[in-house]
């Protein structure tokens, strides 16, 4: 059986670390097996979110290494930001949906691959719907 091959965002990779709502296992079912793609700025938006958990003294310096030392241990597909994209349609995309640039670019990749969306974010959940694009929803 081919492993199920999708885009997973920073909130449910940040729900993961943090057990967000005792989520983990959960979470964990889904990745199991399964082939992960991200955009570059996923990279991005979890270092920020460690570093800024760190400012606040929510986590040590230790703490947030051993974080992002487990996840340089996922095998994830980290795709560069296309240097055809537009930024006018970026934001029209963004635009009709309330989203973020950051988001965005999420639905934008999940789209352009024809993959479904793991994503934890209940805006970029709904964008997703709006539009037909599929997603990977947490068991109970």
């Amino acid at each position: 059986m081919k492993p199920r091959r999708f885009i997973i965002d920073s909130s449910v990779t940040l729900a993961w670390l943090f057990d967000e709502d005792h989520s983990t296992g959960r979470i964990e079912a889904v990745l199991k097996d399964a082939e992960l793609v991200a955009p570059s700025l996923w990279r991005l938006e979890i270092v920020n979110v460690i570093l800024v958990k760190q400012r606040r003294k929510l986590l040590t310096v230790a703490q947030g290494t051993h974080l992002l030392e487990v996840l340089e241990d996922w095998t994830v597909e980290v795709l560069a930001e296309p240097p055809t994209r537009s930024l006018t349609g970026l934001a029209a995309l963004a635009q009709p949906h309330q989203l973020s640039a950051y988001d965005a670019v999420y639905l934008d990749l999940a789209l352009s691959l024809g993959l479904p969306l793991f994503t934890r974010d209940n805006n970029l959940e709904a964008a997703a719907v709006r539009i037909g694009l599929p997603l990977i929803k947490l068991g109970k």
